[in-house]
C-alpha cells in the first residue's frame, strides 16, 4: 500500500476509461449482510448483485475498498404535520442479534470472516460500516457500541487475511475523538489508517483550506496514515439567507446550505474548491494514505428525502447526469498530478 489511493464513490456504470483520465484507481463500494438467515447461509441477491458490480469493476482494472454492512440508516421523512424528521430504519436481520449485543458482535465479526474469503482477489482495502460517530449512520448505539463493531469486524476481517487495509471513517464530529483516542491510542490496533470524512463550506465550515490542518491534526492524534474517505463540494444548493440559517431547519427542508466558500455552490464554484483542496492536500503528501473523492456522479434525487430539487445528496459528482465531466473533473485530474508529482 506505499502508493497514494485515489479514489471515489461510483456505480458499476461509471466509465472506467474516464476515471482513470481523472487520475481514479479505487472505488468505494458498500456491501449488505450478504445472508438471508444466518452466517454462512443463504445469500441474498442483493448481495450477489452488488458482487457482480464488484467483480465488473476490478476486471476493468480498478482496484476496490469495500464498504462493510452500517447497522442501519436515518432518512428525513414527513411526520404527521408534514415536517420532515430524522427517522430511523436497521438494516441488520433480526437474527443478527440486538444492536450492540454480544449476539450481533459475534455475528458481524463472523460476517467479515466470511466476506474477506469470499471477495479474495476482489476487494483488498475495507471501510468498517460509515460515519459512526453521528446518528444518521450510528442510529441506537452508543460511541463505545459503535467501536465495538469496529474492532470486531477488524478482528474478522484480519483473521482471514492479514494483509487486508482496515479502518473505519468518521463524520468528524465532536464525538468522533473518542473513536479516535479508543481505536489508536492502544498497542494492538488492527486499524491500517486512520479515516474521516469531511465536507468543509458544505455540511461544515470553513474551506479547503481547512484540510491541511485536519489531516496534520489526526495524523499527529493517532500515529497513523490517514485516509480521507471522503471528501466533496456540491455544486448546488446556494447559501441560506440569515432568516434560514435561524430556522434550525435541515438542509433538505431549506433545500439550500448553512455553509459555503469561495465561489460558491456552482459548477465552476466546486472547481475551484477541487483545487485548493488539492494543495491543502499536497501539503499534507507524507501523512497520507489516500483521498476518496465522493462522489463520481450527480443524483437523480436526494437520497435522504428522495426530492430530486434537493442538493444535500445531488449535485456531489464529478460528472453530471449524463456521465459528461463537469468543471471540478478537470479541477479534480489536475488536482492529482500536482498530489502524485
Amino acid at each position: 500500500m506505499a502508493d497514494l489511493m485515489v479514489g471515489t464513490s461510483a456505480y458499476a456504470t461509471a466509465d472506467p476509461e474516464l476515471l482513470r483520465e481523472a487520475g481514479i484507481g479505487w472505488v468505494r463500494h458498500g456491501f449488505g449482510v450478504p445472508f438471508a438467515d444466518a452466517v454462512g447461509g443463504e445469500l441474498t441477491e442483493q448481495y450477489r448483485e452488488r458482487k457482480r458490480r464488484a467483480e465488473a469493476l476490478e476486471a476493468q482494472g480498478l482496484r476496490l475498498m469495500g464498504v462493510s454492512p452500517g447497522p442501519g440508516i436515518g432518512l428525513r421523512e414527513p411526520d404527521s404535520k408534514g415536517d420532515l424528521q430524522l427517522t430511523w430504519h436497521t438494516r441488520m436481520p433480526e437474527w443478527f442479534g440486538p444492536l450492540g449485543s454480544d449476539q450481533f458482535l459475534r455475528n458481524y465479526q463472523a460476517m467479515c470472516e466470511w466476506l474477506a474469503r469470499d471477495l479474495r482477489g476482489i476487494v483488498s482495502a475495507w471501510q468498517i460500516a460509515n460515519e459512526l460517530d453521528i446518528e444518521q449512520f450510528a442510529g441506537p448505539l452508543t460511541a463505545e457500541q459503535a467501536c465495538d463493531l469496529i474492532e470486531h469486524g477488524a478482528r474478522g476481517f484480519k483473521k482471514t487475511d492479514p494483509a487486508l487495509v482496515v479502518g473505519h471513517n468518521p463524520a468528524g464530529s465532536e464525538r468522533a475523538y473518542y473513536f479516535f483516542e479508543r481505536l489508536f491510542q492502544r498497542e494492538d490496533s488492527l486499524l491500517d489508517y486512520c479515516g474521516v470524512d469531511g465536507y468543509f463550506g458544505t455540511w461544515q465550515a470553513g474551506g479547503p483550506e481547512n484540510w491541511a490542518e485536519r489531516v496534520a491534526e489526526l495524523y499527529e492524534l493517532t500515529g497513523t496514515p490517514v485516509l480521507v474517505n471522503e471528501w466533496g463540494f456540491s455544486s448546488a444548493g446556494g447559501a441560506a439567507t440569515d432568516e434560514q440559517k435561524r430556522s434550525g431547519l435541515s438542509v433538505c427542508d431549506m433545500k439550500t446550505w448553512y455553509h459555503t466558500c469561495g465561489s460558491g455552490h456552482t459548477p465552476e464554484g466546486q472547481a475551484e474548491f477541487v483545487a485548493a483542496a488539492f494543495d491543502a492536500l499536497r501539503s499534507q503528501r507524507s501523512a497520507l494514505l489516500g483521498v476518496f473523492f465522493y462522489r463520481w456522479e450527480d443524483q437523480e434525487k436526494c437520497w435522504q428525502c428522495g426530492a430530486p430539487d434537493c442538493p444535500a445528496e445531488t449535485a456531489w459528482g464529478l460528472v453530471d447526469l449524463d456521465g459528461k465531466p463537469k468543471p471540478s473533473f478537470h479541477a479534480f485530474k489536475e488536482g492529482v498530478e500536482r498530489l502524485l508529482a
